[in-house]
């Protein structure tokens, strides 16, 4: 029998600063390449050398977007418990089971203060998975390990994690 999901949240980014950066970056060796005196002479000399720098630039570039385009943060609560999977790092859900927890609650985090950043970020006992902003589901386990897990859709997962823990 297969488990009602109660909550789904699927994250991308979609910061634009994020895709500026990115391509910022890939100009860097274009330009050095370009603005050396006396490389200008030699690449007007030699185009195939130009012609496969740029083959290799263009590839990096659609290999970096492409990568970053694709991260997406998944998250599914049913009554059992919470799946999560950060994709392209994980490609199957990971379970944490409500019964292995002591608490699970929202709260507001400072991401760059207490993980580092967003991401897959933390220490082995404290972890975290988010995707961008500062609200996130807390998950406490019996061993003292923490594991947050980052939401957009802050009041839905309230509301649903009081309906669980009034059952």
């Amino acid at each position: 029998m297969e488990e009602k999901v109660l909550f789904y949240e699927k994250q991308r980014l979609t910061q634009w600063w994020l895709y500026l950066i990115v391509v910022s970056v890939q100009f860097i060796p274009v330009i050095l390449i370009v603005t050396k005196p006396y490389r200008v002479e030699f690449l007007m000399t030699h185009p195939e050398f130009l012609a496969s720098k740029a083959i290799t630039w263009g590839l990096a570039l659609i290999i970096s977007l492409g990568l970053i385009f694709s991260i997406k943060l998944e998250t599914r609560i049913t009554d059992q418990g919470v799946y999560v999977r950060l994709f392209p790092l994980g490609f199957s859900f990971k379970f944490y089971p409500f019964s292995n927890m002591l608490a699970y609650y929202v709260r507001k985090y400072h991401p760059v203060r207490e993980y580092g950043g967003w991401g897959y970020k933390g220490s082995s006992g404290n972890r975290s998975l988010s995707i961008r902003g500062d609200r996130g589901l807390q998950m406490e386990f019996p061993n003292g390990n923490k594991l947050l897990i980052g939401t957009q859709r802050e009041k839905e997962l309230v509301e649903v994690l009081k309906s669980l823990q009034s059952k």
